[in-house]
């Protein structure tokens, strides 16, 4: 089963991927960053092909367009990349809109996906989602990655440990009955994620601290098991 693992910067996502790894103790990690070494021990590693520092030099780019030529380049060897296990991790760029608006990532995202049983899960720093408006902005990202990569997609709120979050979209859509324009729109948005994404559970974690992973777990598995349930 591939687990494609995605974030904005800063989220935890490394650190995730890292701790992941020794939860699920016999998986494979696959490195996709070509800007930055990883943290945990990969199994397969664009850098070994592709690193953003040496696109820069060559190319006389600044970093942005060294990004996008890094990833365009990466498609040449993606094929290379991808393993087969009962596990393996796909740590994707930390500028997330590199794998989701550039031809060039989602291409990636469909040849990882046609390779094995795949999903995405979407790292979020839970301080982040901590008002109705972010966390409605949140699962509306949740909704375009699963749209533009066509892989179900699973939200964590990460740090959990170091913030308090209560938060659910049921308890969002209580909040927003205050009334008012942008209320009754984020009402809205709430019902169409739920119609254009996977279903599930708020899945609270800290990475740093290993907590939260059997949620995690079992909401990758339950995904590919008809008598699972995510609400």
């Amino acid at each position: 089963m591939n687990i494609v693992v995605i974030g904005p910067a800063g989220s935890g996502k490394s650190t995730f991927v890292k701790s992941f790894l020794e939860y699920l103790n016999d998986a494979k990690a696959v490195n996709l960053d070509p800007a930055s070494d990883p943290i945990y021990k990969a199994d397969k590693d664009i850098r070994d092909f592709i690193r953003t520092e040496k696109i820069m030099k060559d190319f006389n780019l600044g970093i942005n367009g060294a990004l996008i030529k890094s990833m365009e380049l990466s498609l040449n060897y993606i094929d290379e990349l991808i393993l087969k296990d009962d596990y393996v991790l796909y740590d994707t760029p930390g500028q997330m809109e590199l794998f989701l608006y550039l031809s060039s990532g989602t291409d990636i995202a469909e040849k990882i996906a046609n390779s094995d049983k795949t999903i995405a899960i979407f790292i979020v720093d839970a301080k982040v989602a901590s008002t109705p408006e972010n966390y409605v902005s949140i699962l509306a990202q949740n909704a375009v990655i699963s749209l533009r990569t066509e892989i179900p997609t699973i939200t964590v709120f990460n740090k959990c440990d170091t913030t308090k979050f209560e938060l659910t979209p049921l308890k969002v859509k209580e909040m927003l009955k205050e009334g008012g324009v942008l209320s009754e729109l984020m009402e809205k948005l709430v019902d169409f994620v739920e119609e254009t994404t996977v279903r599930y559970r708020t899945i609270k974690i800290s990475a740093l601290k290993k907590e939260g992973f059997d949620d995690v777990f079992s909401a990758i598995n339950e995904v590919f098991c008809s008598c699972g349930d995510l609400s």
